[in-house]
């Protein structure tokens, strides 16, 4: 007979385990996005001005500028999140 407590060490372990590769597979999400703005920069410069304009017109202004805003706050509120928390762990570390 096991052991009452090997059990729930199993789980909590492959609790542990879920969550940083959950963790990891988030750092990697983040990496894979970074590309894909780099390469839709890149994409979006190498095209004439007219069909940059085309493209916009077709999908309106509003909705451009709008997408566009979000996506600027949500990069902005990324950065500050990592940020705080690498000067916390600096500050953590600093204290031992």
């Amino acid at each position: 007979m096991l052991d009452p407590i090997v059990i729930p060490t199993l789980y909590f372990v492959s609790v542990v385990q879920l969550v940083l590769q959950a963790l990891v597979f988030l750092i990697a999400a983040f990496a894979i996005l970074t590309v894909r703005s780099v390469v839709s920069l890149f994409m979006t410069l190498s095209l004439p001005a007219d069909q940059v304009s085309t493209l916009i017109e077709s999908v309106g202004v509003t909705t451009t500028l709008v997408s566009s805003v979000v996506n600027l706050a949500a990069g902005i509120a990324l950065f500050l999140g990592f940020f705080g928390l690498a000067k916390r762990f600096q500050a953590q570390a600093k204290s031992k």
